[in-house]
């Protein structure tokens, strides 16, 4: 199965000003972005088709919307894994990503390391969705 272009991403938000802190970002095939540059992000998301996010309806597409619509990507091809989470996975329905990168409960949220997490809970381990197993 050939799957059409498609990249992961995760913010980190100033909860009081809404200011983007932190971006990060997988694609499928690999590469990564680590930044809080709209403009390398835009360049990033390029050519992807596909956007998907744990809880990105709720809280990353408040702030990040425009630089989706700048990239050329379609809103009904963002994916939220909050919502997938619960099916794929009835007998453990977390509700949040596991952080088991973060020792402490007070440690800042990596942006990458949630992105890459939200990949893993879209794909198993050989690219192949998890709604195939």
């Amino acid at each position: 199965m050939h799957l059409k272009p498609i990249v992961f991403i995760d913010t980190e938000i100033e909860p009081k000003s809404g200011k983007i802190l932190d971006i990060g970002g997988i694609k499928g095939v690999g590469s990564s972005f680590h930044s809080n540059s709209m403009v390398d992000f835009v360049k990033f998301l390029y050519r992807s088709e596909y956007v998907c996010g744990h809880n990105i309806f709720n809280h990353d597409l408040k702030y990040i919307r425009n630089v989706f619509i700048y990239a050329g990507l379609d809103d009904t091809n963002i994916i939220d894994t909050l919502f997938l989470s619960p099916l794929l996975f009835p007998a453990k329905p977390y509700h949040k990503l596991l952080k088991d990168d973060k020792l402490q409960t007070e440690d800042t949220n990596n942006p990458l390391n949630d992105s890459i997490k939200a990949k893993d809970l879209f794909f198993d381990e050989d690219c192949s969705l998890s709604a195939g197993r």
